[in-house]
């Protein structure tokens, strides 16, 4: 079986899709019988650690650097490469510093290597046009004609692999992102997370920035709680920031702060019993959001979802009608999570197409389609 080099700089102990993603796809590799290392840059210090049978080398870089350095990044990776000496290297996030050098790193080694694209920019959903001008003028740097050193690279999303067109010039896979399904299926009662039964939960998992349009949804909350004033709007997510604290201040300035309650970061563990204890997950994001993990979570528990725009799963969740896109109205926004809080029935049924949908996204069923691609690169 082959030995499979992760290289990303997106990693825990951070919290995002990307993270969750590399972590996720490494344990299903193990499981299925690869060797698997990491080279992460992030961490404060070198350092190689193990978490079971999975090798971390920790080579700490800023991952928001831009081209500053990248060069010496680069003579990094190819040292740990060559000591590894992995039979594929698979780089997560094209447009970050270990994106954009770990393929010529590889190519200059001789190993195999493969892209997944995870991101698209704020605001190309909308300025597709405008970002199609940028892009064209992007990929003359030297630094992104890297991106071309790939043997394969896959796409989370239609979204995404359009984007990443105008950086790589050959056939772009599409693979959504999948989830461990199973660990959502469990039963928990509100009282298991510290709340009333009585209680209306309306979740938000995710980074608190932004563009994750957290305070369009507290704005819209204010409707909520004066209809449903059983309702609480629970926020899941990094809280140590300077938007964090505006985003409390505003709850407080706006007489909410017994109705909206930060937990700032939780365990995997106790995340998923917030996903199921909830009534309804909210999605408010202002775009560049190129798939929407926490959606196919929060669909897994059987939670049905309240967006704005939706990301990649905008059409299946309005054709399966799994819950609502709103677009970037609070009052519609805020309609549709009382119409879901206020009908039992309607919300389960909701619920119960949710996870059938997000079964299609089970590790076994996806990862077949990476280890096709693994084949074919290490076959060339």
């Amino acid at each position: 079986m082959y030995h499979l080099c992760l290289v990303t700089d997106f990693f825990y102990p951070e919290i995002g899709g990307v993270q969750t993603h590399v972590q996720d796809l490494a344990m299903t590799a193990l499981k299925n019988g690869y060797d698997v290392s990491i080279i992460t840059t992030v961490g404060r210090k070198f350092s190689v650690e193990y978490i079971d049978a999975l090798k971390i080398v920790r080579v700490p870089f800023p991952k928001y650097s831009g081209f500053v350095g990248i060069a010496g990044l680069e003579s990094k990776y190819k040292k740990i490469m060559s000591r590894l000496k992995p039979d594929i290297v698979h780089a997560h996030h094209a447009f970050s510093p270990s994106g954009i050098i770990a393929g010529k790193a590889a190519k200059s080694l001789g190993i195999p290597a493969v892209l997944t694209n995870h991101s698209i920019p704020v605001g190309y959903e909308a300025f597709r046009r405008i970002w199609h001008y940028i892009s064209n003028w992007l990929s003359t740097i030297p630094a992104l004609k890297n991106l071309r050193k790939y043997d394969a690279a896959i796409a989370v999303s239609k979204p995404a692999a359009e984007f990443l067109k105008y950086f790589y010039s050959g056939h772009i896979r599409i693979v959504p992102p999948p989830i461990d399904y199973d660990i959502f299926n469990i039963n928990v009662k509100k009282s298991e997370v510290g709340f009333d039964e009585s209680e209306k939960i309306v979740l938000y998992v995710g980074r608190l920035e932004f563009k994750k349009g957290i305070e369009f949804a507290i704005y819209a909350f204010r409707i909520v709680a004066k209809v449903m004033p059983e309702a609480k709007l629970v926020i899941i997510g990094p809280d140590e920031t300077p938007y964090a604290w505006h985003l409390k201040k505003l709850v407080e300035v706006w007489g909410l702060k017994r109705k909206v309650i930060f937990l700032g970061k939780v365990s995997k563990e106790k995340l998923c019993k917030y996903y199921v204890a909830s009534d309804i997950f909210i999605f408010p994001s202002y775009g560049g959001e190129s798939f929407g993990i926490v959606l196919l979570e929060s669909m897994a528990s059987g939670t049905p979802v309240v967006t704005t725009i939706g990301g990649a799963l905008a059409p299946y969740i309005k054709k399966y009608r799994l819950g609502y896109v709103t677009g970037f109205n609070t009052r519609r926004f805020a309609a549709a999570i009382i119409r879901l809080l206020d009908d039992d029935e309607h919300r389960r049924k909701m619920g119960e197409r949710a996870r059938l949908f997000a079964k299609i996204f089970s590790w076994d069923r996806i990862f077949r389609k990476i280890e096709e691609i693994y084949e074919e690169v290490a076959h060339r």
